[in-house]
């Protein structure tokens, strides 16, 4: 009897201390309640990235690749390359009415506060509730997390970093299920804050088969949560890497490294003070080596991460390519997780009221650091129109343009089908992001341009039959050459094989995490939800 009297009041103080994780970090996304939406680096962007995804995905292209509003109405396969998780996420937010600007402001907020709640639960398997507590505050408080909201508007990063804790605290709990869907979501929110994290998943993965009895199991675990993952998302990765070649990314320089070290008040002095408290916890007490060897992992993350953000580590920028990171600040992403895990661990070598005292001096250092990304003031108040008829590429140096375009667009196309050589009318020309059509009528033979950017997946046919498609010219646009009579063009942009071994590797392992699901299910309808929060 005592015991379950135990269990109870052990669950629901847990669920009190996650209600007042979730009441704490309300203050850190108090911007996102006001009208307007905050002026950021890529915030506006994202806005218009979702806006053209959504008018993409009602048009029937599934999955998204190609934004056809974008570049002046041209088109630009930007879905296809850049973290489409957060646009995806926030589709049925604006099906039940909200505008773009609120979905990307539900993403934002949701994102930081669950990044809380996770940091919590995955803590929780290896320290007490009130070090957990505040080592969670102490991650949604960062100076770099609230910099990615506040500064930068980057909403994939700020998703992903909600959704690395989350990975972290499945593996922990073993759940192939919620574990590989973690990881997919991690591919899927932000590509090279993916590259980082899952490192850092390895690591974790590989650490926890060291120290385990049960290496078989476990492996087996892991080995499928990282297969399921990968192949879950495998319909945006796939194309992502070998479709790059047909833009000009590789040709461009989207950043200068140099520029973008962290200082030191971003990388966060009480971070830094976690440390090395950390390190002379272990000078003291080597004992302790032994038993937390992940602490050990986090504190040489930690460390290794906020060199590579900080200025010390330009000698090696230099000569290292790491441009799929460009920002070297992004770095931090890692050293903010690692940095709240070293918090939990400081507090648990306290005990009593010291705990408590201890927790609020290191989460009210990290929020003064903070403090310029938490008191904001700079709002825009655009129309939902601005956002919704915009026609920027959302990239910084147009690096997803297709790699046959010499001349970049400037301006909206005057007509979407033109004839550029023979005589010939167009008429009844209708497109969307999808689909484009039109009649042709012409006693001779003739060109038609079409004012789309040509990208594999587009195809075209004749009366109904396939045609050829060119796109050798300044522009990259497809020109169709057209025999001459009645003939009805319908351009599709379509799955390439590629794409659709990508989509089948997706929807397979969709099948395959159906399979885990039955024990998720057996496990709720017997434990009700908190079996799924141990």
């Amino acid at each position: 009897m005592n015991s379950l009297k135990d269990t109870i009041k052990k669950e629901w103080s847990s669920y009190l201390i996650v209600l007042l994780v979730i009441v704490c970090s309300l203050p850190a996304v108090w911007y996102l309640f006001q009208k307007g939406f905050l002026i950021t680096d890529d915030g506006d962007w994202m806005i218009i990235r979702f806006s053209a995804f959504y008018q993409a995905l009602r048009d029937g292209e599934f999955p998204v690749r190609y934004l056809s509003r974008l570049n002046f109405g041209y088109g630009y396969p930007v879905a296809n390359f850049l973290y489409p998780g957060f646009m995806y996420l926030g589709v049925p937010f604006k099906i039940v009415g909200f505008s773009f600007t609120e979905v990307i402001k539900i993403i934002l907020g949701l994102s930081m506060i669950t990044s809380g709640m996770f940091m919590y639960f995955w803590l929780r398997r290896f320290f007490d509730g009130i070090s957990s507590f505040f080592a969670s505050l102490f991650y949604v408080y960062a100076p770099y997390h609230l910099y990615d909201v506040t500064r930068r508007g980057s909403v994939g990063e700020v998703l992903a970093l909600a959704v690395a804790p989350f990975v972290l605290w499945q593996v922990e709990r073993g759940s192939i299920f919620l574990g590989s869907s973690g990881i997919a979501l991690l591919i899927l929110s932000h590509n090279s804050l993916a590259v980082l994290f899952l490192m850092l998943v390895m690591f974790y993965m590989g650490l926890s088969l060291y120290v385990t009895k049960q290496k078989k199991v476990l492996s087996k675990k892991y080995l499928l949560m990282l297969i399921l993952g990968l192949g879950l998302s495998a319909f945006f990765w796939i194309p992502a890497i070998f479709e790059l070649p047909y833009t000009i990314f590789s040709k461009t320089q989207v950043s200068d490294f140099s520029k973008y070290f962290a200082g030191y008040n971003l990388i966060n002095p009480a971070a830094i003070t976690v440390f090395a408290a950390t390190v002379l916890v272990f000078v003291f007490k080597k004992n302790l080596l032994q038993k937390h060897r992940l602490t050990l992992l986090m504190l040489l993350a930690g460390l290794t991460t906020a060199f590579f953000a900080s200025e010390l580590s330009l000698p090696l920028w230099e000569i290292v390519p790491a441009s799929f990171i460009q920002f070297p600040f992004r770095f931090l992403s890692v050293t903010i997780l690692a940095s709240s895990f070293l918090v939990a661990f400081i507090s648990s070598q306290v005990a009593g009221k010291f705990k408590v005292v201890l927790g609020i001096v290191i989460v009210a250092a990290s929020v003064f650091f903070a403090k310029d990304y938490i008191l904001v003031n700079n709002f825009v108040m655009w129309e939902d129109t601005f956002y919704s008829t915009n026609e920027a590429t959302t990239t910084v140096s147009d690096e997803y343009m297709s790699v046959w375009v010499k001349e970049k667009p400037v301006s909206h196309f005057k007509n979407k089908v033109e004839i550029v050589k023979g005589e010939g009318v167009a008429s009844n020309v209708l497109y969307n992001s999808k689909e484009i059509s039109f009649d042709f009528k012409s006693d001779t033979p003739a060109i038609a341009r079409v004012s789309t950017v040509y990208y594999p997946g587009w195809l075209a046919a004749s009366n109904g039959k396939p045609k050829a498609i060119f796109y050798d010219n300044e522009r990259g646009l497809i020109e169709l050459k057209l025999t001459g009579g009645n003939e009805k063009i319908i351009l599709t942009f379509s799955e390439t094989p590629l794409r659709i071994i990508a989509d089948c590797i997706s929807a397979v392992s969709i099948l395959g995490l159906i399979l885990f699901l039955k024990p998720v299910h057996k496990k709720l309808l017997r434990k009700g939800i908190p079996a799924l929060l141990v």
